[in-house]
């Protein structure tokens, strides 16, 4: 229950919240009902701009915040917003629903599901729980793992069900029956994954009248957050709430549009007036979190991408430091520098280490750095590692969890059966199985099991004493709180001295996981947030990547560029800025709109600097094993303003055609193209310092003549290059090639595909 504040109050507040917007975010704010669309830059307070639309529907047209409904894609961010929207508003709570997308639909199928004759009490698998399950698939019928990687196939399942037509399957056959034989055990579990939350929700809209138009009306206003990372089921859940009358307001940019490859449609922003006719829309480009410098930098960085409404952003704040971009032999000299530059700062700006942080492309670049980051003893957290709720002493027990809530879980009932082992095999799982496929639930399959002295006598007894504890454990849940519960369970199990003795060396770390779980749990019963085991498991299971980075004080941030995405920092480093690194080789070997994705990603990295941006490139990195030459990434030069800054040091002309890296792909070739291609070769040996090397035979004698150090060949794949190396390897040749834009690549002489040219 809310209570309104007087006229007079409300009034004054509300002139002064307004006042402290710019006139573009007021306008925003002030948009008449209808759908509306706010192209909000990077760093341009488009989170104000939502709290205050809030606040002016409540107070300004008298909006009861039950009718309300926000929504973004992180449990941290709506968090926030909720609790800025109170202080904003009035004291005290207010009847709004602040949520994600996916823990709407949970919420939503907790209270619709059994119109699809489905019970509410199901599990939500994350995406471990789903590689058990398709791994166990896989097993099962007998497929090569390294021709279906269950990571591919678990990629495959939600593509196909993001495509937004129920039931479509995939067209291979073997997928095909991948995918039934996944959904048949999700069923058989109860069990919902993330993609079955939206699928769902959407396809009991769809359906069922009464429920739409319920939905319909209780919220009369919709307002989405980061609305260019939306899908297209995601679209069509917003069209299906909205209704005929849509007072749908999103905010946005399609400039930070990175998440493409899961899903993610940057056309429902770009084409927001075709989806919802007669929108108004509205531009913030003014800039509250960068310098000068470095929002011309981003501009420039992003200017070159055609998909796109064109913005400029802009700041009042000082020019600032000059960005720097800075090339070096190695990737460890690369890191060494960043290092240096840390603590110079840090002393300099009397800085934390918490001001910094290092962004790259991909996980495997932050080998080096991490290496150097302890050679300095600078403290640094790597942001993406083993998450907390996926670590196996935390997925211990909430296995547990989830068979006492959902009693049909048969995924988490094989893992809760085997810590601590009760000499229960997979001979005896199977035959469980059995049973269970003609039980109601996991109580009874065991049961009758045990009825039917189907097992060994040592199985039989583990399996007794395991019902008992879950007969046990599924009463205490309906009179104990969760964090009691998850603290008599550990008891129960005895789960502290197992991990002893399965490893003392990690369990002080492990038990120490385990307390922090139950504090947790204690935590978010005090404020009110679960109250139950199922709410808790909800909670856990909804929190997303974005929602794990630790706020840790006095620590550099190692991230990804999309771990960062939301985040600023005084001090930002992006390094591993090379072709085929940053943008990605899957970029240039794709469309464009793959490379535009990896350069969206690029002015997301730089946007997130407050004060000093640091940009690296290594001419040598050691990836997977081999060593690979590198050219500056063509972000650099695009960025670069060549009146005011150097141009990239290059190891390689950076004149490289936008749409892709490939050099030639054996195609035929105009004798110009080819004696460019040959000069650049040399260019960027050159710059790289590559010396010829030609290993002599046993006799002294130079090798067979058939390929030699300085000839140029032609690769099916990587196009034209030179031979830079040639070394014998037992009766054969190991023979380095370098190609343009590609680096060292190594042959075996009797297997390689070369042709001389």
């Amino acid at each position: 229950m809310w209570i309104w504040k007087t006229i007079a109050d409300w009034c004054c507040e509300m002139e002064a919240y307004l006042q402290v917007l710019n006139a573009e975010q007021r306008a925003a704010v002030e948009a008449p009902d209808g759908p509306t669309l706010v192209l909000a830059g990077a760093g341009s307070g488009k989170t104000r701009v939502i709290i205050t639309r809030i606040s002016h529907l409540i107070h300004a047209r008298a909006v009861s915040p039950f009718r309300i409904l926000a929504m973004t894609f992180t449990n941290k961010a709506a968090s926030e917003m909720k609790e800025r929207v109170e202080q904003q508003v009035m004291s005290g709570s207010i009847d709004i629903t602040v949520t994600t997308f996916h823990s709407f639909c949970a919420r939503f199928l907790r209270r619709e599901i059994d119109v699809l004759g489905r019970e509410s009490s199901f599990a939500i698998y994350d995406a471990s729980d789903q590689q058990q399950v398709i791994k166990r698939i896989i097993k099962k019928m007998d497929l090569n793992s390294v021709r279906y990687p269950p990571g591919r196939l678990k990629a495959i399942i939600s593509q196909q069900k993001n495509a937004g037509e129920w039931g479509a399957k995939p067209e291979n056959e073997t997928e095909r029956r991948v995918y039934e034989a996944y959904q048949e055990e999700l069923e058989r579990s109860n069990a919902l994954d993330f993609d079955d939350l939206l699928v769902l929700t959407l396809r009991i809209l769809n359906e069922s009248e009464e429920c739409r138009t319920r939905y319909q009306n209780r919220f009369r206003h919709i307002l989405v957050d980061e609305y260019q990372d939306t899908n297209k089921v995601q679209l069509q859940l917003l069209k299906r709430l909205c209704g005929p009358d849509p007072n749908l307001f999103a905010v946005g940019d399609e400039d930070q549009s990175i998440y493409g490859w899961r899903g993610a449609q940057i056309e429902n922003i770009l084409e927001f007036n075709q989806h919802f006719p007669g929108a108004h829309v509205f531009k913030l480009e003014r800039n509250y979190r960068s310098t000068a410098m470095i929002l011309e930098f981003a501009n420039r960085a992003i200017a070159a991408n055609q998909q796109r409404n064109p913005k400029n952003l802009w700041t009042e704040a000082q020019a600032g430091a000059p960005v720097r971009q800075q090339p070096f032999n190695s990737a460890r000299d690369e890191a060494d520098f960043i290092a240096r530059q840390i603590l110079d700062l840090k002393m300099k700006k009397q800085a934390e280490f918490s001001d910094f942080a290092i962004l790259f492309r991909s996980n495997f670049l932050s080998r080096s750095l991490e290496e150097v980051m302890r050679t300095y003893r600078i403290p640094y957290q790597l942001v993406g590692g083993t998450k907390f709720y996926d670590r196996k002493e935390i997925k211990d027990l909430l296995a547990y969890m989830r068979i006492v809530v959902n009693p049909k879980d048969w995924s988490n009932f094989e893992r809760a059966i085997g810590i601590p082992s009760r000499g229960i095999g997979q001979k005896s799982l199977d035959t469980i199985a059995r049973f269970f496929h003609e039980s109601v639930n996991l109580d009874q399959a065991m049961a009758a099991t045990i009825c039917a002295k189907a097992l060994s006598s040592k199985a039989h007894n583990g399996l007794e004493s395991f019902l008992a504890l879950y007969r046990k454990m599924s009463g205490l849940a309906e009179s104990e709180a969760p964090s009691v519960w998850l603290a008599q369970l550990v008891q129960e199990i005895e789960y502290v001295e197992y991990l002893s003795r399965e490893d003392e060396l990690s369990a002080e770390n492990r038990v120490g996981n385990i307390d922090e779980l139950i504090a947790s749990v204690r935590e978010l019963e005090e404020e009110g947030t679960v109250g139950t085991l199922a709410a808790f498991l909800d909670h856990s299971a909804l929190i997303s990547d974005a929602d794990q980075i630790e706020d840790k004080k006095k620590q550099v941030s190692l991230m990804t560029v999309h771990a960062a995405k939301g985040l600023e920092f005084d001090h930002v480093f992006v390094m591993g800025l090379e072709e085929g690194v940053f943008p990605n080789q899957r970029a240039l070997d794709e469309r464009e709109a793959a490379l535009e994705e990896e350069r969206r990603l690029f002015y997301v990295a730089v946007t997130r600097a407050r004060q000093h941006l640091f940009l690296s490139y290594a001419r040598q990195r050691q990836t997977f094993g081999n060593t690979t030459y590198g050219i500056p990434s063509r972000f650099l030069r695009k960025a670069t303003n060549p009146e005011t800054e150097p141009q990239p040091q290059a190891m390689l002309p950076l004149d490289l055609p936008e749409k892709s890296n490939r050099p030639l792909r054996g195609k035929t070739v105009r004798a110009g193209d080819l004696a460019n291609h040959l000069k650049d070769l040399e260019d960027q040996m050159r710059a790289q310092n590559i010396h010829i090397s030609l290993a002599k035979s046993e006799g002294g004698k130079t090798a067979s003549p058939r390929f030699r150090v300085g000839q140029m060949v032609i690769h099916p794949k990587f196009g034209h290059g030179k031979i830079v190396q040639i070394a014998p390897s037992g009766t054969d040749r190991r023979i380095g090639v370098l190609f343009l834009g590609k680096g060292t690549k190594m042959f075996m002489e009797s297997k390689a595909p070369l042709k001389p040219m």
